[in-house]
C-alpha cells in the first residue's frame, strides 16, 4: 500500500506527507520526484510552499504517509499560488502617542479583510487574525488558524497588547488560505 501512494504521488505530483522511523523534526510536506527500487526522491517544500531541495530515503524507512489530508491539500494550493503569498502590501504606520500606540496602529485596520495581523499579549502569548473592533481599553479579532481556518473571534485588553506584526510571511501565507477556504466552502 505504501508502494501505490508514492507511485500515485509521483505519476500525479501530489502532496504527502512522510514520517520516517526517528526522525523527531517531524515530517517531509511535498511530492515523489523519482521512484527506484528501494529508494524515492521526494521533493520536500516548506510550510510556506517553497521548494526546500531534494531528500533520498529508503522505502523501508518510511513509518506512514498523511495523503488526500486537508494538510496535502493546503500545500498543493500554496506550491501553485506561491506567487500570492509573497506579494508584499506598501503599508503606512502612524503612531500619534505613545500611550495609544496600539489604537493608532491597529484602528485603520479595522473591518480590511485584507490584512491580517499577529498580536503578542503580555510577552507571552501570540494571535493571529482580523480587527473587527479596537478602542483604547479592547481589541476584537476574528482569529485565524495556521491553515486559514476561522477560528472565531476573541477579546483582548488593548494595554496587553506588546507588539504587532502586520504581512509578515506568515500572516500572508495564512490570509492566502483564508481566502482559498472562504472561496471552496461556498
Amino acid at each position: 500500500m505504501i508502494q501505490d501512494i508514492l507511485e500515485k504521488s509521483y505519476k500525479e505530483k501530489s502532496f504527502i506527507g512522510v514520517w520516517v522511523y526517528g526522525d523527531e523534526e517531524g515530517f517531509w510536506s511535498g511530492y515523489v520526484k523519482e521512484l527506484t527500487g528501494d529508494f524515492m526522491i521526494f521533493q520536500h517544500f516548506t510550510k510556506y510552499g517553497e521548494a526546500d531541495g531534494l531528500i533520498i530515503e529508503k522505502i523501508d524507512h518510511i513509518q506512514s504517509i498523511d495523503f488526500d489530508d486537508d494538510y496535502s491539500q493546503v500545500m498543493d494550493y500554496l506550491v501553485k499560488d506561491k506567487a500570492k503569498a509573497e506579494q508584499l502590501e506598501n503599508i503606512d504606520i502612524e503612531i500619534h502617542h505613545a500611550h495609544t500606540w496600539q489604537t493608532d496602529i491597529l484602528e485603520p485596520l479595522i473591518g480590511n479583510k485584507n490584512q491580517i495581523i499577529q498580536i503578542q499579549v503580555n510577552r507571552d502569548s501570540y494571535y493571529t487574525g482580523f480587527v473587527e473592533w479596537v478602542n483604547d481599553e479592547n481589541l476584537v479579532l476574528r482569529l485565524v488558524g495556521n491553515n486559514g481556518q476561522d477560528k472565531g473571534k476573541s477579546i483582548f485588553r488593548t494595554e496587553d497588547i506588546n507588539t504587532i506584526r502586520i504581512n509578515s510571511k506568515d500572516n500572508r501565507r495564512r490570509m492566502l488560505l483564508y481566502k482559498w477556504r472562504k472561496s471552496t466552502s461556498k
